[in-house]
């Protein structure tokens, strides 16, 4: 998602509840045209590690308490989604729970959070992608109070957050995590944007690199800049693939949602939004075929990390079986976002409810994909 600039709230970090309760030229298909290319996997985001970060005075030394700021999702979300047919789940969790200290040995029950969700997703058959939600930053307690530093930004003199800094915190987890075959993938960093030019590809240069040191053939989940847009690709990332592929997969990661702004956030509603745009039903293609050339022409892997629509609007709906057709012939996989305990009445989530899976436009659409 990529919210206007002019306003640094939106987009990802506003749709987080702040406490735990709460190629080229792709042309779109009917919903009941057959399949005529293989369907790729479907994902499902699980969020509530990464909650909580919008409370007052979060931070590394404050980064509040399991079962209350944040949410550990049990092993009955995961059954339900099983019996839908997903089978990777990709995991938010955030670097100050995990590494309080920077340089220093990670938290051992944050390493076990993420250990326990990897084992519940195994359960069912399925693998996780551990997903390092901090969008290029780190919140520390600097001065008098937090703040939240950039990966190579200065502040007031020195840089409190550096490309070195990510390299260690993915080596440990690599040391803690390394040979669990529940683990499909390391996404090495949600979303990073406004960091300045050149810094992203650095900083995941380098941490791809203390990953690999360590012997470590994960596959790597590598993030685009500028919130990882897909229509903003070829603008904002180099112009082929930057980290090695000798020692393992690499897999590039786009975000895409369909609202005016792409932040995801769907303000308006999908008349509003179709009065502004009479080509609203196609507009996916122009969000997608940046990315998806850009993999085409570099022979890449690629992976749609997040994408999503309000579950029960039957026209925004209507646009995910073009959608998902398109990622089809690029073969490229994808995952909602998102379902999780701790969404309320988040319009995009798509979390089973105590009873079983609600059916709804969304989730039927997703479900007649997933049935092939």
């Amino acid at each position: 998602m990529d919210p206007a600039p002019s306003d640094p709230q939106r987009g990802l970090r506003s749709r987080r509840p702040s406490v735990s309760r709460q190629e080229p030229r792709l042309q779109p298909r009917a919903t009941s045209a057959p399949k005529t290319v293989e369907p790729q996997p479907r994902a499902m985001n699980i969020a509530g590690l990464e909650f909580g970060t919008l409370l007052p005075g979060f931070c590394a030394e404050h980064p509040g308490k399991i079962g209350r700021d944040y949410v550990q999702t049990r092993a009955r979300t995961y059954d339900l989604l099983a019996e839908q047919g997903f089978r990777t789940f990709r995991i938010p969790f955030r670097w100050e729970r995990i590494q309080p200290v920077l340089g220093a040995p990670l938290n051992p029950d944050a390493v076990q959070q993420l250990r326990f969700q990897a084992n519940l997703a195994a359960r069912v058959g399925g693998k996780v992608i551990l997903d390092l939600h901090n969008y290029g930053r780190y919140v520390r307690t600097l001065d008098s109070g937090p703040v939240e530093c950039l990966i190579g930004h200065d502040h007031n003199g020195w840089v409190p957050l550096t490309k070195d800094d990510f390299a260690d915190l993915w080596a440990r987890i690599s040391y803690a995590l390394c040979g669990l075959p529940e683990i499909a993938g390391y996404g090495l960093m949600n979303e990073p944007h406004d960091l300045g030019p050149g810094v992203w590809v650095e900083a995941s240069k380098a941490a791809a690199e203390a990953i690999r040191s360590c012997g470590d053939e994960t596959p790597l989940y590598v993030s685009g800049d500028r919130w990882a847009s897909s229509m903003h690709w070829n603008q904002v990332n180099p112009s082929c693939p930057w980290i090695s592929e000798h020692k393992g997969p690499v897999i590039y990661e786009a975000h895409c949602y369909f609202d005016h702004d792409g932040s995801g956030e769907y303000e308006l509603s999908y008349e509003e939004e179709l009065e502004r745009d009479p080509t609203l039903p196609f507009r996916f293609t122009a969000r997608l075929e940046p990315f998806l050339t850009w993999l085409n022409e570099n022979q890449a892997r690629g992976f749609v990390g997040e994408f999503g629509l309000p579950v029960q609007s039957e026209q925004w709906s209507r646009l995910l079986p073009g959608f998902l057709d398109a990622l089809d012939r690029a073969e490229v996989s994808a995952a909602w976002w998102a379902a999780g305990e701790g969404w309320g009445d988040y319009p995009l989530s798509m979390q089973p409810r105590s009873h079983g899976f609600d059916a709804s436009p969304a989730s039927i659409e997703l479900q007649r994909d997933l049935d092939g």
